[in-house]
């Protein structure tokens, strides 16, 4: 292994690519200021009161917003947020490079590939469930890219390659939060800014999300057969051999103390978890609001820590380590800061609201199943700008509720609408910090994940469509 090789390692191209893309955004934000007439809606404690909204007049923004942006973002109301999404990737990066550098990852792949190496595609689909289930009921999404490392050097060592990795994580997971059970992050505050259960209506959703599963899990295994029929169809197939010299498992090689390497970082592993489930637990009972990101990253940072100098009982090459795995993640934070931007400037330029109030003037007078469509594309909409599903529906629900009554449909099925119009597009929209992140240390470029994943979005906005107007028209 090549010990000056970092784990987490961003490629010029990558990072170049998804940088236009995203400075571009920012261009087209700040000229929808220009066409778009500024208004507003009366606000309470953050939440829209229906029926309030009035044009405001104002001074247009300057054209240096587009280069202040980026930093305005961490004193703006999404700052704390941003600024734990880019400790928590700093963390991520060094703990990574610790596990790596202490053989720790190698020890768990290892292992993984001797019980597996017959069984490959159930393993696949296991892998998926996980990430789903994880996302459709505790709201997991962000941390999926906390195991992405370990599962794409798994992914290399079976023979597959970098994009079925993110597609067991990253799409899994998203797609799981997309098919919310009990989501508290999207149908838990959908549901309580509606007055209804968060249970109301979930036998549909439990069906919607089985059906998510076997697509997901299907269209992973059939691309894995795929690959390792004809390695050189894979899309990262020249990236993946470089990573395969540099990060190669021999499942025959004997490492030193691998017993208790692996058993030091499956305890760092089940804390996690254990830390996961517990916070989502207690915010879906509405007991205490823990952010799970904050406590990830404490438990990667000590846990990284505690468990290197364990291994090697040297701390300055642990701290050492970890400070270089940090660093190596630092265009990434480049990345986050540009995606936020757009919403920055649209919020700022008074015209989300605007957006709002003619998409809710449109749709009032329609037939109810039109209705019912346009909500998911009014959803679907405004995603592109605002990733958080919790702001949306802060932002969304408060003029949803009184115009669902008004067009004739349930408020059961406008979360159902909301959810659908929320979730999937994260994984592909180039807005998505969580996206961006997995990409970046992935080390794959948006038109090559584009390019994968196009066609199952595509099957999935016709599915969520045929499902809403199945929902519709059974009384859901």
């Amino acid at each position: 292994m090549d010990n000056n090789k970092n784990l987490i390692n961003i490629s010029k191209k990558s990072f170049i690519s998804v940088l236009i893309i995203l400075f571009s955004l920012m261009i087209a934000a700040y000229v929808l200021t220009y066409i778009i007439p500024s208004g507003a809606y009366t606000r309470i404690d953050g939440e829209i009161i229906a029926g309030t909204f009035t044009y405001v007049s104002g001074d247009k923004l300057p054209i240096y917003k587009i280069l202040t942006a980026p930093f305005e973002i961490f004193a703006s109301s999404d700052g704390i947020t941003v600024i734990m999404i880019i400790l928590f990737l700093f963390v991520l990066g060094g703990f990574f490079q610790v596990m790596d550098k202490t053989q720790g990852i190698k020890v768990i792949i290892k292992k993984l590939i001797i019980k597996y190496k017959d069984k490959k595609y159930i393993l696949i689909r296991l892998i998926v469930l996980i990430f789903m289930v994880f996302g459709a009921f505790f709201g997991v999404f962000e941390e999926s890219v906390a195991l992405l490392p370990i599962i794409i050097l798994l992914s290399l060592s079976l023979g597959f390659d970098t994009l079925l990795a993110l597609g067991m994580t990253l799409l899994a997971a998203g797609f799981g939060f997309a098919s919310a059970i009990t989501n508290p992050f999207s149908v838990g505050i959908a549901s309580e800014i509606a007055g209804i259960n968060i249970l109301s209506g979930v036998w549909l959703r439990i069906i919607v999300f089985v059906i998510m599963y076997v697509i997901v899990s299907t269209f992973l295994v059939m691309y894995a057969k795929k690959i390792e029929k004809d390695p050189k169809k894979s899309l990262t197939y020249e990236d993946d051999l470089l990573k395969s010299r540099n990060f190669e498992v021999d499942s025959e090689v004997k490492v030193d103390h691998e017993n208790q390497i692996f058993e030091v970082y499956t305890i760092v592993f089940l804390i996690l978890i254990i830390v996961i489930i517990g916070a989502s637990i207690l915010e879906v009972s509405q007991i205490i609001s823990i952010p799970t990101i904050p406590l990830m990253a404490a438990t990667f940072l000590f846990g990284g820590i505690i468990s290197g100098y364990i291994v090697t009982k040297d701390i300055k090459f642990v701290l050492k380590t970890f400070f270089k795995g940090a660093l190596s993640v630092l265009p990434a934070v480049l990345l986050i800061m540009l995606a936020t931007s757009v919403k920055l400037i649209i919020s700022e330029g008074n015209i989300m609201d605007t957006i709002l109030y003619s998409l809710e003037t449109f749709f009032i007078d329609k037939p109810a199943i039109l209705g019912v469509i346009g909500i998911f594309f009014m959803i679907l909409f405004i995603q592109f700008f605002i990733g958080s599903a919790s702001a949306k529906a802060f932002l969304i629900m408060p003029i949803l509720i009184p115009l669902v009554s008004l067009i004739g449909i349930t408020k059961e099925l406008s979360i159902l609408a909301f959810i659908f119009g929320d979730g999937y597009t994260n994984v592909i929209f180039p807005t998505n910090g969580v996206l961006l992140i997995g990409l970046s240390i992935a080390n794959v470029s948006y038109g090559k994940w584009f390019k994968w994943t196009y066609k199952l979005q595509i099957l999935t906005l016709l599915l969520t469509i045929g499902l809403l107007i199945f929902a519709f028209y059974i009384g859901y």
